[in-house]
């Protein structure tokens, strides 16, 4: 069986009409959900974009340990493993950051790979754009740093076969019609749209709102939409979802060419299909823009899933509760392939629910920033708690010394004056006999109260952690022993204020 793997980057569930939205079109997401089955209690686990992608490609819970960074020399990722039961894979993305300094090595096992360049902050282009374009104006006034980057790269777009989704959805179908091997493949597309900045071209830009483009910025800034930088009134905050749901239409347009390329090549019958994201996106949900460090609410972790398989029962939905880090077994045993024996796989496969021989996979879920925020849900209720920097210190754990770009932005710093932070070498990661670089962190997350939602108040508006004490203490005691199984660094008990060890 051959694998087609689609994400979409920053897809907010709320937006999709498969899962209850009614003024969104998204006819080829529909399409995918009538033919497959569709998850209702799927979750991200580690937060935000590589994170969640190293959960997707190795199995691996990552937000314990660091940050952002590389593959590990110990990972064994999704095209490796099935490269060894002889399957060709291939990645086409517009997704920058497989290739930056500090998260890099995520296309060395692939066989090929195809890199669509512009978005975001990808250093693309160099040449000056001159006057600024009508619909850039407020932006590079609003972000005077980076907006240019992204300016300068999308000099000359006019149409929207120039934009990065539509052109990563083409060079995918072309692969499909006159690349594909003759043997097995593995074929992952990674698509960064709807991810921001959300500007689009007509008719996307004003298919859901009539308002002047050229009043805002089309790329807000990440924190609270009352304070700051990040400030935005309602008319602005109702034009960038109007724009944020254009680019999920456009993405959804040309996915469709892709749906069709499997139609006319016949390629359903013997291939198996998901449709994921990485994470949510908060559009002024509980007050927020962006991914920010604010608490994990299911805007952000609870995430759509689209499956299907050959065999598999068109049309139906899935109440079981899965994680990102599941699919890494899940698509190995569906495919034939063996699970790596390796400590660091924390997935479990759910094709037992896949096959319809079982409707439960986990009894609870977690989500997490490092060194940040936690989510614990289980029987419908979910606890969300904060780490405590002022309990213990914080430490990344990693083989990779790049890692420090992030945490100590050495490169931007002056060598000269440029301190080297005090790094460990040791055995510090339960299981794996490779040493790692225990690196201080220095960053200091911001803090909340525990925030506790129930079963009946799905939109998560309604804190009961004064009223149900036990719910947080019942969560508490999840969270304490699932990171005794994971065997997390011991600092981080005192941070999240639970008893360390065993019971």
């Amino acid at each position: 069986m051959n694998l087609l793997y689609i994400t979409l980057d920053s897809l907010n569930r709320h937006f999709l009409p498969c899962y209850g939205n009614d003024w969104v079109q998204t006819p080829n997401i529909d399409r995918l959900a009538a033919k497959g089955v569709t998850f209702d209690h799927h979750y991200s686990g580690s937060l935000p974009c590589m994170p969640a992608r190293r959960e997707m490609w190795t199995g691996t819970e990552e937000f314990w340990w660091r940050w952002w960074g590389p593959l590990e020399p110990w990972d064994r990722t999704l095209a490796h493993a099935l490269g060894c039961g002889g399957v060709t894979s291939q990645l086409i993305t517009d997704h920058y950051h497989y290739f930056e300094w500090g998260a890099h090595s995520f296309e060395y096992d692939f066989d090929g790979y195809t890199s669509v360049r512009g978005h975001e902050h990808d250093n693309h282009r160099t040449r000056p754009f001159g006057e600024a374009p009508d619909w850039a104006r407020v932006l590079l006034e609003r972000r005077p740093t980076d907006a240019p980057i992204y300016v300068r790269n999308v000099q000359g777009y006019w149409g929207e076969e120039d934009f990065f989704s539509p052109r990563v959805f083409d060079a995918t179908a072309r692969w499909l019609r006159s690349e594909r091997p003759a043997g097995p493949w593995y074929l992952h597309v990674d698509a960064f749209d709807p991810h921001e900045p959300f500007h689009v071209p007509e008719p996307y830009r004003s298919m859901y709102t009539d308002d002047d483009y050229r009043r805002y910025s089309p790329w807000p800034v990440y924190g609270r939409v009352d304070q700051g930088a990040s400030a935005l009134s309602p008319e602005e905050l109702a034009w960038v979802r109007a724009q944020y749901a254009g680019k999920v239409t456009m993405a959804d347009r040309w996915l469709g060419r892709v749906l069709d390329t499997l139609d006319e090549r016949g390629l359903w019958d013997d291939t198996m299909v998901v449709l994921t994201t990485d994470h949510g996106h908060y559009l002024g949900d509980h007050g927020w823009v962006g991914k920010p460090q604010s608490p994990v609410y299911d805007t952000l972790a609870h995430i759509p899933l689209l499956i299907w398989w050959p065999g598999c029962a068109s049309g139906t939905r899935c109440g079981a509760h899965t994680q990102t880090i599941d699919l890494y077994p899940t698509v190995l045993e569906m495919l034939g392939q063996p699970l790596p024996d390796s400590p660091l796989v924390h997935g479990r496969s759910f094709e037992p629910v896949l096959r319809g021989e079982s409707d439960v996979h986990r009894d609870y879920t977690i989500s997490g920033y490092y060194g940040g925020r936690v989510a614990v849900r289980s029987e419908g209720w979910t606890l969300l708690r904060a780490q405590d920097p002022s309990r213990a210190p914080l430490f990344e754990y990693t083989h990779d010394l790049q890692v420090l770009d992030r945490s100590w932005a050495c490169r931007r710093r002056d060598p000269a004056a440029f301190v080297v932070p005090d790094l460990e070498a040791g055995r510090f990661i339960s299981g794996l006999d490779m040493p790692v670089w225990r690196i201080p962190e220095r960053r200091r997350w911001g803090d909340h109260p525990d925030l506790l939602f129930g079963p009946d108040d799905p939109a998560q508006e309604r804190d009961l952690a004064g009223d149900h004490p036990e719910q947080v203490r019942r969560l508490e005691e999840i969270l304490r022993q699932h990171m005794v199984d994971r065997n997390v660094p011991h600092e981080l008990y005192a941070r999240l204020r639970v008893n360390g060890g065993v019971a």
